[in-house]
This record gives C-alpha cells, structure tokens and sequence, in this order.
C-alpha cells in the first residue's frame, strides 16, 4: 500500500469508571474491535477530553489537537454524578447539545453514550469517514447521523463558542 493512501485517522481513549455493566459499555465494544484504548486519567490529559465539566464548546478548530493527540471519553454512568467531579484537562471539551440514538435515551438531549459523544466530536472536528465507522458497530449507529445531521453540520462550520451558543438559542 502506498503510504499517501493511508487514510489518517484520530486515536481514541476511554477512561474506564467501572459503573456500568461492561457488556454494555460502547467503549468496551470499540476497544474489542482494536478502535480504542483505555487509558488512566493521567494519560488522557494531552487529548481532547469530552466532560461535562469543562466551559469550552468543542470546535473545528480543535482539529489538529483531535489528530495529534486524540479524542478521550470518560465512560461512565449518567445515573451517577459523579463522572470525576472537580476533573479539570488542559484540552477538556464540552459538546453542544446532541439527541441521544442509544436504546436507554433515545431522543433525550445530551445523554449521549461514549461512542456518539466520540462520533459528535469527530464529526465536528472534521472526521466524520471515521465517526461513521464507529457508530456502524452498533445497530443504532445510523439513526445518531440521522437524528443529528443538520445540527451537527450546523457545529461544524462554528468558529467560535458565541456561533455555538447562537444555534443553541435558536433550538431552545
């Protein structure tokens, strides 16, 4: 194979909370297909973080950092509250709000499980081949691209948090 056909594609991480069922776990199931990894906390840090603690909107522009040094959610459950409370991450991002596809929280904003928070990260920072990919594990995947296709299209051409915040006034 030719190295310039090689397509280039963002490393993704999970930190794992051991508060779900792991069969359950849509990281789990992506790291037994070879397409994450579980690391600590420590190691996650140089990555783009997904945390509902930080105050910053993920953006295309966090593209290059997405391709450097990867994309990391924290799995966990989202009947607990305490998804590593105070964590703070030099790259942590929030997502804007999202419609859920997964069985538990079909149509609920937000309640994203880890594979459509990485595959909503990815589509807005320019991956959106590889975030197809990940969702097409799972019988579901689809129906997240076709729930939130224009939303995430709409997140994608932002600049800035303010653009974020515009379409986020405009569907509240």
């Amino acid at each position: 194979m030719n190295p310039k056909d090689q397509v280039v594609r963002p490393r993704i991480f999970f930190i794992y909370l051991f508060q779900d069922d792991p069969k359950k776990s849509t990281m789990k199931k992506l790291e037994r297909f070879g397409l994450a990894k579980r690391v600590d906390r420590q190691r996650a840090s140089g990555s783009v973080v997904l945390t509902v603690s930080s105050r910053q909107y993920i953006l295309p522009s966090d593209r290059g950092i997405v391709l450097e040094r990867g994309i990391t959610a924290i799995e966990g459950s989202w009947k607990r509250n305490d998804l590593l409370p105070d964590a703070r991450f030099r790259n942590g991002r929030i997502l804007p709000p999202i419609l859920a596809s997964n069985p538990v929280n079909f149509g609920k904003w937000n309640v994203l499980s880890s594979v459509e928070a990485v595959s909503a990260a990815l589509i807005i920072t320019g991956y959106e081949d590889y975030a197809l990919e990940l969702l097409s594990k799972f019988t579901w995947g689809h129906t997240f691209i076709s729930l939130n296709e224009e939303l995430l299209k709409e997140y994608s051409m932002c600049k800035t948090s303010e653009d974020v915040q515009k379409i986020i006034d405009s569907i509240a």
